[in-house]
Parts: C-alpha cells; structure tokens; sequence
C-alpha cells in the first residue's frame, strides 16, 4: 500500500546521504594525507616575522633557511623584497642569505618557495622593518631655577611608541608623547633621560634643575684671620657698611689644616685639626648680622691628609709620582678617585652644614698642574674629569638634601686646559649651583685673552675671560661668581681702582656675584 512505498523511499534518502559522507570523509582523509607528505617546514633564523631591527642589526643580517631535505634547499626559490635572489648560498640543506649591500630604512620581505606535486608551491614568508632613526626626545638642558626648598618640574616630548627612562625609572608617556617630571624638591646634578624605540634605537638626553641662588659679594677669610680680632672686625665693618652680603670662611686650607672646632673623627686621628674660632659662634655672629656664612674646602690639595695617609701604608689615597713616592712637584695632593679621601672631605661638609653653614664651596677639586706624564692616580681608569664630576655629583646630592648650596672653584685656565687637571668646566657647572672661576690678572702673560698687559688692564681682562667662561656654562642653569683679585703681584698693587675695573667688568655681562681674595685679609 501507499505506506509502504513512502517508508521504503525514506531509508533510501539515508542510505545515500550516509554514503556520501563517508565518501568525502575519506576524501578528506586521503588529501590531509597528501598534504602531510607533501608539506614543507622550513626553519629560519636571523629576523622574526614582523621585527623592527636598527640599521646597525640590518648590516650585520644573515637569515638561515633550514629545510627537511636537500632536495627542497635546491629547489626553492629566495625572492627578497620582490626580487628573486639569483644565486642564494645552499649548503646541504641549508640556503644563507646576506644583504649584498645595506639594506634601506623602511619595510622589508624575504619569501621562500618550494616546489610540491600537488598543491602548488609551498611559500614562507617573513616581513620586517629596517628602522635606523633615532628617537625624537626633547627635553631643555635647563629649566627655570627654583627655591632650593620648592616642588620642581620638567616637561617634554617624546615619539610616542618609544618607552622612556629618567634616572632609570619609567615615564609614563601620554598618547601624544607628552610627559612631565615631577619632584619634590629639586634634584642635583643633571637628569638623565633615555629614549628607546621597537628597533632599539637610543636617544639620551639630560636636563638640570637649578636653583634660585642668593645674591654673593663677598671677601675670603682664614681661619686663623677670623681669631684675629683686628682682621675680624675689618670684616665686620664691610659687613655693617653692606659692602658685602656674605662671609666665605676657610674650613679647611690647602696646606690640610682644619680650622674650626671639627669633630670629624678622622681629622683628629691625623692631627689636622686646629682650633683657630668655633664655627657656632662665628655663624651666630655673622647670622645676627644678616649674611650667609660660606664655607670653604679645599678638597684634593691636603698634605696632612696625603702623608698621614702615605705613612699608614695607604698609599692608594695619594697622588704619586712616576718614580714612587707622593708627587710633590705643586704640593701634595690626594686621590680624588679613592673613596675613604672623598669621604673625609665630605664629612668636614656635612658637619659644617649641620651648624648652618649656608654652602660649601669646593676649592683644589683637581690633579696637581704638572706634567700629566708625571703623576700617577691610583686607580684612576677614566679621565680625571671624570673622577672629578663623579666626587662633585656626590657631594651636591648630600648637600642638596640638606638644603646646602654647591660652589665651585676653577682655575682660570681651565676654560681652556682644565680638562688634564679634571676641571671640565661644563661638566663642573652641571654639578653646581654656581661656578667660581679664579681670575686674578697678575698670573697671566700679555696678550692672554687678546688683553695687551692683563695685570695693568684688570677691568678688560676680566670682562674678557668671564665672556669665555660665560660660553662654557651656557645652557647649564648654573651663574658665576668669580674670584676677583685684591692683592699686590709683579708690582701692581691692587686697591680701589683696580677691584672695581673687575667688578664693573662683570657686572657689564650681567654677573653680580663676586668673591675677593686677599692673603693679608685687608680689602678695599
């Protein structure tokens, strides 16, 4: 009847809709099995799909193709960028290729075909970007000067796919390359701060912050002049008349002698200290009357310290001469690279600031100024610069924690050849809150500078080497406050006349800062 004729086609309809399935099914099998035998692998060293290398990686590029077989490594076919690479290096089965000239900034391929019976060719390809710029980083060298006690800022930009570092710490970046520094009180020295982009390219780039510095006309005082009465009260006097709003006060002179009631355990060990005033009394003094008290170190130029320490067998912490022994040639000097002769002049700092000293200003922060071939540094493997910025760095990291200021002195030809002694001047100034370059006319030789006779010319010569000195320190947020001369040499007495030549000199380039150097302490 009719429904067993509906029954019947119904499990024919199934039948065959089985059958088919297990058809392709086995299609399916005996292809995958095709494919399986007749896939390629190849294994490629030398760039990653989809890599940004530098220029530099690009020149050095050597990609390795490691095939399954010999005869795949014969039959493939290397195109780079488009261009099929005629005569490929094959060894066994493995094909090399090298640049054959440098490879051009931008987008790059390389592609590899093998042959198959079926399916076609096999190609493998990897693309990759040669990048060999730089990242853009801008950053001042210098931002505006601030309260040495105030919040402080530094703004800048950089390619906004780069990461960024300042100090070694990440920045966060916006998506514009818009960033901003922020610290709680200025930090000394400079920032340095480091751009690296996907290649690996670098770009660095340092910003100091510097400080508002107080106002610096002042005159030096020995210690021992500062226990003369006599000597003293002229100095109060200029500091009643408002001739002068600070006092620079030796801490410790070049001949090693601390002068003041020091505590410093190591100063007492080897005899250098000599109680000529106590340091609380002379700051109260000179506090009451409104100025800051400045005091002076000179660091490196301390034969106490380089013959006691040449008597303990310590002889890494003195200069020596090429013959053995402490060079004595200019007077004996100390390793500025050692560490315990670092930290003796910083604790003479440090407790000098502790009783209020306002700043600390380095003097002899350098090698003696003989023949370089003749003095030797222990352990000195850079330059002397070096060394030299790397105590000062130090140093004014101490004291800016402590809300000290940093000076420096420089010899006057360290515009020019301060480098041999470790007075790289605009180093220095980086490392400094201002920089005290020694200009005393009667030391130098006619025509110094352009100036026909420099010690009877003391207002042009003045105003000619603070020009230089200003070039040097251009850009590094620290001011000048020279060393004006105010004593008798090569038969020039200096008074009123000449003292205000150098300082109406200066002032002519816009530098108000003055200290005047007296070995008598007697000043006009």
């Amino acid at each position: 009847g009719p429904a067993m004729f509906r029954e019947r086609k119904r499990y024919i309809e199934v039948g065959t809709v089985f059958a088919a399935l297990v058809a392709l099914a086995t299609a399916s099998l005996v292809a995958l099995l095709v494919y399986r035998a007749t896939r390629v692998e190849i294994d490629q060293t030398g760039v990653e799909d989809g890599a940004v290398i530098t220029t530099f990686d690009a020149a050095a590029l050597e990609v390795k193709l490691e095939f399954s077989s010999v005869e795949e490594a014969s039959e493939a076919t290397l195109t780079v960028d488009g261009e099929v690479v005629d005569e490929a290096g094959v060894l066994g089965n493995v094909m090399v290729w090298r640049p054959p000239v440098p490879l051009a900034e931008g987008d790059h391929s390389i592609a590899v075909a093998v042959p198959r019976a079926v399916f076609g060719d096999s190609v493998h390809r990897w693309d990759f970007t040669v990048d060999g710029t730089a990242p853009v980083l801008e950053v001042p060298t210098a931002v505006d000067p601030v309260a040495i006690d105030d919040a402080a800022e530094v703004t800048g930009t950089v390619e906004p796919d780069a990461d960024l570092t300042a100090a070694g710490d990440d920045v966060r970046v916006d998506d514009d390359g818009r960033f901003t520094l922020r610290y709680d009180r200025p930090p000394a020295g400079p920032i340095t701060l480091e751009a690296v982009d996907r290649a690996g390219n670098r770009t660095t780039a340092s910003v100091v912050v510097p400080v508002i510095y107080p106002g610096l006309r002042t005159v030096h005082v020995t210690a021992a002049a500062w226990s003369s009465e006599p000597l003293r009260a002229g100095i109060l006097q200029l500091v009643d008349e408002r001739r002068i709003d600070a006092v620079e006060l030796d801490l410790k002179d070049d001949t090693g002698t601390v002068g003041y009631d020091s505590e410093v355990p190591r100063a007492l060990e080897i005899g250098a200290v000599t109680r000529h005033y106590d340091l609380d009394a002379a700051v109260a003094t000179l506090e009451d009357r409104g100025v800051r008290v400045v005091g002076r170190i000179a660091a490196f130029r301390d034969p106490i310290l380089a013959q006691a320490a040449w008597a303990a067998g310590q002889g890494d912490q003195v200069i020596q001469s090429v013959d053995g022994g402490p060079y004595d040639d200019t007077g004996y000097f100390t390793n500025p690279t050692n560490a315990a002769v670092r930290r003796y002049n910083l604790d003479i700092a440090l407790e000098a600031v502790r009783r209020s000293v306002d700043d600390i200003l380095w003097d002899d922060v350098r090698l003696p100024t003989g023949e370089p071939d003749t003095i030797v540094v222990p352990s000195l493997t850079s330059s002397p610069s070096d060394a030299v910025v790397g105590f000062l760095a130090e140093a004014h990291s101490e004291l800016r924690r402590r809300g000290a200021y940093q000076g420096v002195t420089v010899v006057g030809m360290a515009a020019e050849t301060g480098d041999t002694i470790g007075q790289d001047v605009a180093r220095i100034a980086r490392n400094a809150d201002y920089v005290a370059p020694q200009i005393y006319p009667g030391y130098w030789s006619s025509g110094k500078y352009g100036v026909a006779d420099p010690v009877r010319q003391p207002g042009e010569f003045a105003f000619a080497i603070l020009a230089r000195y200003q070039q040097l320190t251009a850009g590094t947020g620290t001011v000048l406050a020279p060393w004006f001369q105010d004593f008798e040499l090569r038969g020039v007495d200096y008074g009123d006349a000449e003292v205000r030549a150098m300082v109406d000199a200066a002032r002519s380039l816009g530098v108000d800062r003055f200290l005047l150097w007296s070995p008598s302490v007697r000043y006009s």
